[in-house]
């Protein structure tokens, strides 16, 4: 006998509401406010909010057929984390050129070792799964050295940034011309890619500008924080107010082409980011579950 179909639909709901409460119970074990912290993107929030992300991002790549509402509700979200990672992959590269000597001169022989190998770790799983798991055939070489897309794009704007910041001609070197031109090839590569067929950050349109925002955060660090540190309740209040009424009208309008589906899902991203981190600027987060999962 078939089980209706409303039942299955109801009962996946519930245990995904469980997992969510569970999943927020969990994120919020360990928080305490602290007003003497005064910190912004420090190492601490960016593992706490990578850990929160990558399941955010996680839940909204599971196969469709498998997908729910409350799901499909969080995923509307995830292409904020993926800004977010974009940007925090920026933040750690101009950070260290401004506090690590030489740092450019062995750039990409550290940065490659971080980044691909667990990729090829990643595909080297993904291959045995399939082939013990499901039996698939017909595995090469090019399967377990092909890395994903993401990865890729990230890779381009590493490039970018070894060519802006280490290889620039000295006049581009000079004071802050340097992130000007970083943050103008982002968002140039944003419009060309939103606009024309040229699809350079391939289906990233949006989230390829956490990377400009990863640039003016670690550039301007000390004066966010001297930003946040008056007002700061006030601040909070700003950002919530601004997130709620951008994300309403984003919901109602992101249909219309550019302006609603492309400038209000950036302003959006940008309040809502900001808006965690100015909550995070008073308060010490982080548990074992979630920094293990933001470590990963």
């Amino acid at each position: 006998m078939n089980m209706p179909w409303n039942f299955i639909e109801n009962k996946t709901n519930v245990f995904m509401l469980i997992f969510i409460i569970l999943f927020f119970a969990c994120l919020l074990s360990g928080v305490k406010y602290k007003p003497d912290k005064n910190s912004f993107m420090s190492k601490e929030d960016v593992v706490y909010l990578r850990g929160f992300w990558c399941i955010i991002v996680a839940l909204v790549h599971v196969p469709e057929i498998y997908q729910n509402r409350i799901q499909d509700m969080l995923g509307s979200f995830a292409y904020i984390g993926v800004t977010f990672f974009f940007m925090t992959s920026a933040y750690g590269l101009k950070w260290s050129l401004i506090h690590k000597n030489n740092y450019m001169t062995s750039f990409w022989r550290k940065r490659l070792s971080v980044l691909l190998i667990p990729a090829l770790i990643s595909n080297a799983f993904k291959l045995l799964t399939k082939f013990y798991v499901t039996g698939e055939k017909g595995i090469s070489l090019f399967t377990l050295i092909n890395i994903n897309d993401w990865l890729k794009v990230l890779l381009f704007y590493y490039f970018v940034f070894w060519i802006v910041y280490y290889i620039a001609p000295k006049k581009i070197k000079a004071g802050y011309w340097q992130d000007v031109l970083m943050c103008a090839v982002v968002f140039l590569l944003s419009l060309v890619n939103r606009l024309t067929a040229i699809k350079i950050t391939l289906i990233w349109n949006v989230e390829p500008l956490g990377f400009a925002y990863g640039i003016i955060a670690a550039s301007y660090q000390n004066q966010i924080k001297m930003w946040l540190k008056k007002n700061w309740f006030s601040k909070i209040a700003f950002f919530f107010v601004l997130s709620i009424v951008v994300g309403v009208a984003y919901l109602k309008f992101k249909g219309i082409a550019f302006y609603g589906d492309y400038l209000l899902k950036i302003l959006l991203g940008i309040f809502i980011s900001f808006f965690i981190f100015t909550l995070l600027y008073r308060f010490v987060t982080g548990n074992e579950f979630i920094n293990h999962l933001g470590h990963i």
